[in-house]
């Protein structure tokens, strides 16, 4: 008999992003896609698929026009799956999003302008939430005071690492106009991170799937809910109301396992193996999950 080469992860997270909730009143992103519904769905599968995920980071961009009523409809969408789950939400702010609106509406706090950084403890397990946000831009920057707090928090490691969320990925561009809002002065923000407990890094903003390494560190950019980049046009870009998704995290002792989700299901190919099934089959064949 043998145990699988990885234990059961220590943490599940559910990393979502670029959701571009608009004001019900004019819903459609670029006239075309009602971003309630993918995030609906999203939502709804999550519930009954078991993952039961202890939080899910959502990295940016929640509204599209950062009016109050987006984000008090984020919040009726989201929160009651979330307290089903049993899961806490972790919101970050986009380039999309109002730092004022977001503090008022998503995080009760009073209103301010400044660059919005949180501390979110997970057990042992430290999510740092980084604004990379440049007011009235695309394009991302992590201000002075945003790169001081970090290195203050990084200073004392936490017990089980950091995860550190953005919403501008600190990753190389595949379309060449993505260029015009990529993070800026990313030397800066590596001479931070590196050397520190960070873990991964997850992000957004450029609403596809990506993932490398940023200052040694693995990075995870979760593709948008709302609509994604149509990579069949090489270096142009063209957005597509197809490919939506989120990414589950699992947060191992060794390792950062992310696992990309489209939303929808297709027809089934092989049928279903419930997991008790599973574990019979597993057992005849010598392998067996620690209890």
């Amino acid at each position: 008999m043998r145990t699988p080469e990885h234990t059961r992860p220590d943490h599940v997270l559910a990393h979502l992003s670029d959701t571009h909730l608009r004001h019900p009143d004019d819903p459609l992103v670029g006239g075309v896609i009602d971003p309630r519904v993918p995030l609906s769905e999203l939502l709804a599968g999550l519930l009954l698929s078991g993952h039961a995920p202890e939080a899910l980071v959502v990295t940016g961009d929640l509204s599209d026009d950062a009016t109050p009523h987006s984000y008090r409809e984020l919040r009726a969408l989201v929160d009651p799956i979330a307290e089903a789950i049993g899961a806490g939400v972790i919101w970050l702010n986009g380039n999309h999003d109002s730092r004022t609106v977001f503090r008022a509406e998503i995080l009760a706090e009073p209103e301010s302008g400044g660059p919005v950084n949180q501390v979110h403890w997970l057990g042992g397990l430290r999510v740092l939430c980084l604004d990379s946000t440049v007011p009235g831009e695309d394009y991302g920057r992590v201000a002075p005071e945003s790169l001081d707090w970090l290195a203050a928090e990084l200073a004392d490691p936490a017990p089980e690492g950091t995860i550190l969320a953005m919403h501008h990925a600190p990753l190389p561009v595949v379309q060449d106009l993505a260029a015009a809002w990529e993070l800026l002065d990313q030397a800066l923000l590596a001479e931070v991170v590196t050397g520190s407990d960070v873990r991964t890094i997850l992000a957004g903003h450029f609403h596809q799937s990506s993932f490398g390494t940023f200052a040694g560190v693995p990075v995870a950019a979760a593709t948008s809910t709302c609509q994604t980049q149509d990579l069949f046009t090489g270096r142009a870009m063209r957005g597509q109301a197809s490919g939506q998704g989120f990414t589950l995290v699992h947060v191992h002792p060794d390792t950062v396992h992310h696992v990309v989700v489209p939303i929808g299901r297709g027809d089934t190919v092989i049928p279903l193996t419930t997991v008790e099934e599973s574990h019979t089959r597993l057992a005849r064949r010598g392998v067996v999950f620690p209890q």
